[in-house]
């Protein structure tokens, strides 16, 4: 084959002569090696990678078979067992102790929850007792509350009734003033016709009203023109639980020296009920 002049290999060529030269005297001057004929072929040849596995599966029935005599008999020789490392025995004891602490922490998580158990039972006792306590308070307090109830608020009857009699012309009244214990006050002025009938021994009521059936003091003032206005005097009263009591005020005995401490006052209960023999 020839190259033209311009050919990039035309250029080269001198060089690859040079190579190709060097080479040629190297394989001249080498020491004389055995020379091995190698094929060429035409498709690339299949390699396999385990060879061994063929043989296994070739021979599988055969290894099968040898595999299926195998016994295991003793031996001639006694072995003798070698020397347990400590650790090994340290990590039972390990084991053992630490199942043995789960087992406390246990036990004491449900020691402290029977405890906690028992102590809400008895907190729910006392609570349950506590609230029966005030059950019963409010029972008594409801039957103390029923019978003031039926006292006071019921069908009330115990009354009391002030009434005036009698006269003294050294010391003449104008006006009685009764104020009770509750901070009820009357103020009754008496008429003419009024201080006629006592002078002739007539009764004038002043006050005539319920009342708590327990001891209290009426305050009685009265205004005449011999001593200055509100001479004032007091009496105690027990009234009687549902009857009438009266209170009659003496003003003969009055005094103007003395003023309101010298009526003479005097209490009775009224009986409405019809004894044999009258009428």
């Amino acid at each position: 084959m020839s190259m033209r002049a311009g050919h990039p290999l035309a250029r080269r060529a001198p060089a690859c002569l040079l190579a190709l030269a060097c080479a040629v005297l190297a394989l001249s001057t080498a020491r004389a090696e055995p020379v091995r004929t190698v094929r060429v072929e035409r498709v690339r040849p299949e390699k396999e990678k385990h060879p061994t596995l063929r043989f296994l599966k070739e021979n599988r029935d055969f290894i099968r078979a040898r595999y299926d005599l195998l016994r295991q008999k003793p031996g001639d020789l006694v072995g003798d067992a070698g020397e347990i490392d400590p650790r090994f025995l340290a990590y039972q004891q390990m084991l053992r102790e630490l199942m043995a602490a789960r087992d406390s922490v246990a036990a004491a998580g449900d020691s402290l929850a029977r405890r906690q158990l028992l102590a809400s039972i008895d907190e729910l006792g006392k609570i349950e007792n506590q609230l029966d306590l005030m059950d019963q308070v409010l029972a008594d307090q409801r039957t103390r509350l029923g019978i003031l109830q039926e006292d006071f608020s019921g069908r009330q009857q115990t009354a009391l009734m002030v009434v005036v009699s009698g006269w003294s012309a050294a010391a003449p009244v104008s006006q009685v003033r009764v104020v009770l214990e509750g901070g009820d006050t009357l103020t009754v002025p008496l008429t003419p016709e009024q201080c006629a009938s006592l002078q002739k021994g007539g009764v004038v009521q002043i006050f005539h009203g319920f009342v708590e059936p327990r001891e209290q003091v009426v305050e009685v003032a009265i205004t005449g023109d011999r001593w200055p206005a509100g001479d004032t005097g007091y009496v105690t009263l027990d009234p009687a639980r549902d009857r009438l009591t009266l209170l009659r005020l003496d003003l003969s005995t009055l005094r103007s020296d003395q003023g309101a401490p010298s009526i003479q006052a005097n209490t009775w209960l009224h009986d409405a009920r019809l004894h044999p023999g009258d009428g």
